[in-house]
């Protein structure tokens, strides 16, 4: 058995009762040693916080304090990985307009409630573990419900749009097929018969939607997954090119650890940076990316996304000249 097995075991055994348990008990519930039980509970003290006191007069182990008050119940049996995804199941639920889905989720978020306050408690550690979501767009509750509508009904979907990059409204009908949660917005991914190619739209530029009579056009099989998962970021298209890029020491303590594409290839260089190949088709997000890391980056290919980096940071450094 897994020593995280083993903990949650311990644990468990003592969270059942709050009456002691001897240690020849505890030994034969786990199948363990003394030496072993003895570890698996100092464990539980020093790394996980756990009260657990010795009752000389009974001769036995027992949790400080009450079940109602522990605090790390199901943390002891969750990962990191687990309670990252817990917090942030949590908090897309809570991107869901009011309004919207609020009975159908309401059972979800109860449990996921629940679990939460298991794992995290009710005192101090509740209190210090977070996840922001900065930089959140709002989303209207009709243009997302009719959204959903959409897509469980399989039905087209009808709607203004207005685009930030044009500042300009225009009609469009669309058969939507995936809805997307990425970098704290939501995005439909759509079939739009207007340009009669496969669109990503952001739900909150969407006004006046309203779902048509007509069922949703599906595109050949693979498209979906070609157009939307090779390229780099939200926006679609096949990914055919390959940007280096080149992160010095520094940067690479971060960039070595980061999936930026599913596909990207990371390669440790001697100095210890990172030379990084990213497949994409459009430039746009990739560019806002590499901004981020300024000096530490730097762009090896292709040629024209070197050049056009380098403008944005000679136009950016511009602004600073001025005065």
């Amino acid at each position: 058995m897994a020593r995280h097995e083993k903990v949650q075991q311990i644990f468990d055994a003592l969270w059942r009762t709050r009456e002691p348990r001897s240690l020849a008990d505890l030994c034969d519930e786990l199948d363990a040693s003394p030496a072993t039980v003895k570890r698996l509970l100092a464990f539980l003290r020093t790394q996980r916080g756990v009260e657990i006191g010795y009752d000389r007069e009974r001769n036995g182990y027992v949790l400080a304090r009450s079940p109602a008050d522990a605090n790390v119940a199901a943390l002891l049996g969750l990962s990191g990985a687990e309670i990252s995804m817990l917090l942030e199941a949590e908090a897309l639920l809570e991107q869901i307009p009011p309004g919207v889905l609020r009975e159908e989720t309401a059972a979800v978020r109860v449990r996921l409630g629940k679990v939460k306050r298991q794992a995290l408690g009710r005192g101090a550690l509740k209190d210090r573990v977070r996840l922001r979501m900065t930089q959140l767009r709002q989303t209207s509750t009709a243009a997302f419900s009719t959204v959903l509508a959409a897509l469980r009904t399989g039905r087209r979907l009808a709607f203004t749009y207005r685009s930030r990059s044009r500042d300009q409204e225009t009609e469009r009908t669309c058969s939507p097929l995936r809805l997307t949660f990425y970098r704290s917005n939501w995005y439909l991914a759509a079939w739009c018969h207007r340009r009669d190619e496969l669109r990503v739209f952001s739900v909150d530029r969407i006004e006046k939607p309203r779902v048509a009579a007509e069922a949703v056009h599906e595109p050949p099989a693979g498209t979906l997954e070609a157009e939307l998962d090779s390229s780099y970021g939200i926006f679609t298209g096949r990914a055919d090119r390959t940007a280096v890029l080149k992160f010095n020491a520094l940067a690479a303590r971060w960039v070595a650890e980061e999936e930026w594409h599913p596909d990207s290839r990371a390669e440790v260089l001697a100095d210890g940076g990172v030379l990084l190949r990213i497949p994409y088709k459009h430039e746009t997000e990739l560019v806002m990316d590499i901004l981020r890391h300024g000096a530490n980056c730097e762009v090896l290919e292709p040629e024209d996304l070197r050049r056009n980096v380098a403008a944005a940071f000679n136009a950016a450094a511009a602004q600073y000249r001025k005065r």
